[in-house]
């Protein structure tokens, strides 16, 4: 797979299942509800999941359960991270704790940006995200990576039972086309060890520091081995016995990407053609989302009406509603853009505020 062209569609989603071994029932339709956001709410907003059952299962026990996600700070926010944050302010809104991780020290080293930017970054990465309506209390937690030190101890520990295999069967599916361009390491360096290592310590210190028992990740679909990284190294950690208690289950809830113009095939920071971030101007947005969707077959493979079910404050009839537009096309479905066209510029405006 890592090869070919990636376009991600439904055949692309059975392919992955096929090819990984995994259970369509873990890994396909949600079907569970989560806190005040029920079953349609979820299967708008996200793809699929992997194990999410028992996370669904744990938050009705009243267990200690949070979600947990995070960017690299590779460049400024584009669509696609915005969809992530917004997903996650959502889920605070649900009743369910957050965590958002700024991903400094992973851009740092997996793409090899100077650590004075990616600390900049991690700064108006927080104030954005503030300002958007993500909440710090309630047990969420917004943090970067390089002054978490207690997280560099637990990568370190979970490093011992990590192997050279696993590091390389965890490439994005999309690895061979970020190479090319020259964005990433061809091979899986000492760097992009550290950066993966860290990653998975990200999620993995939420049990050892702070006691949480099941961690329900948020990514996009074509990072899902990072999950099965992490899960791996979960069981042999158990296996091992060498810690006292250490019960922990990782879960994973999948967001469909966004498809990005010029033919990308999906939205980037490392290719700012490919994206609208937040840092575009005003007319520079509305130019893009008016003139720049190319030809499609069908909603779904429309990257204007892909953001506006990803990145909007849309109600589950709304998007309804303008799928059929869509769909149609037309005048209706260019006012629709030129609507949303404002909505999207004002998001980005907090940005620089």
């Amino acid at each position: 797979m890592k090869n070919k062209k990636i376009t991600f569609d439904r055949k692309y989603y059975s392919s992955i299942m096929k090819e990984f071994g995994y259970n369509p029932l873990e890994f396909e339709k949600i079907n569970f509800s989560l806190g005040n956001l029920k079953k349609d709410d979820l299967q708008r907003m996200w793809l699929c999941h992997h194990d999410g059952n028992s996370f669904a299962r744990d938050l009705e026990k009243g267990k200690k359960i949070i979600v947990s996600t995070g960017f690299g700070l590779s460049g400024e926010p584009h669509i696609g991270t915005l969809s992530q944050i917004l997903r996650s302010i959502a889920l605070q809104k649900a009743g369910i704790p957050v965590q958002i991780v700024l991903g400094d020290l992973d851009a740092y080293n997996g793409k090899t940006i100077p650590l004075k930017k990616t600390l900049e970054l991690s700064k108006k990465y927080r104030r954005f995200i503030l300002s958007l309506g993500f909440n710090k209390r309630k047990g969420s937690i917004l943090r970067e990576q390089y002054g978490e030190l207690d997280v560099l101890r637990t990568s370190y520990i979970i490093g011992h039972f990590m192997d050279d295999k696993m590091f390389n069967e965890a490439e994005e599916d999309l690895h061979s086309f970020y190479h090319k361009r020259g964005k990433v390491d061809r091979e899986m360096s000492y760097r992009r060890k550290l950066s993966l290592n860290l990653m998975i310590a990200d999620f993995m210190n939420l049990c050892f520091e702070h006691k949480y028992r099941n961690i329900l990740v948020m990514l996009g679909i074509d990072e899902h081995q990072y999950i099965r990284f992490g899960r791996e190294t979960i069981r042999r950690m158990k296996e091992s016995k060498q810690f006292e208690n250490f019960d922990m289950t990782l879960s994973a809830i999948y967001s469909p990407m966004i498809k990005g113009f010029f033919n990308y095939p999906k939205m980037s920071k490392s290719f700012p053609k490919s994206s609208i971030s937040v840092n575009m101007n005003p007319e520079q947005i509305k130019h893009r989302i008016i003139y720049g969707e190319g030809k499609y077959d069908k909603p779904e493979n429309n990257v204007v009406y892909q953001m506006m079910a990803s990145v909007s404050y849309y109600t589950a009839e709304e998007i309804k509603r303008l799928y059929k537009l869509c769909l149609k096309g037309g005048s209706d479905w260019e006012k629709s853009k030129k609507k949303y066209a404002e909505i999207l510029i004002k998001i980005c405006s907090k940005w620089e505020k």
